[in-house]
């Protein structure tokens, strides 16, 4: 991060096609390669939620890296929203939960 950037924390929510396929751990290995913290998990309802916690450029390039890494983006599944959430302190990584 550079000196004069700001953290932020997105809830992202990834619908369509998106359980069973590996998605969370897309997830993290793109979050782990963009710098951002936080955690994904699957919803009941066939969704797949994530707060990611970093810069503007960070959250950037994490949602450029899971929209080129799992197939389908805009036809077999999209990002159906995206909200500023409170900043987590003391996380250190970015994980998998379990609902």
């Amino acid at each position: 991060m550079r000196a004069g950037e700001e953290v932020e924390r997105i809830r992202y929510r990834f619908v369509g096609k998106v359980q069973h396929r590996g998605f969370r751990y897309a997830c993290v290995m793109c979050a782990e390669r963009s710098g951002v913290l936080g955690w994904v998990r699957n919803e009941r309802d066939g969704a797949v939620t994530a707060e990611a916690q970093g810069t503007a450029r960070a959250q950037l390039d994490f949602v450029r890296r899971v929209t080129a890494l799992v197939p389908g983006y805009g036809d077999g599944w999209s990002i159906a929203r995206e909200d500023a959430v409170e900043l987590v302190e003391g996380e250190t990584r970015f994980g998998v939960r379990r609902t």
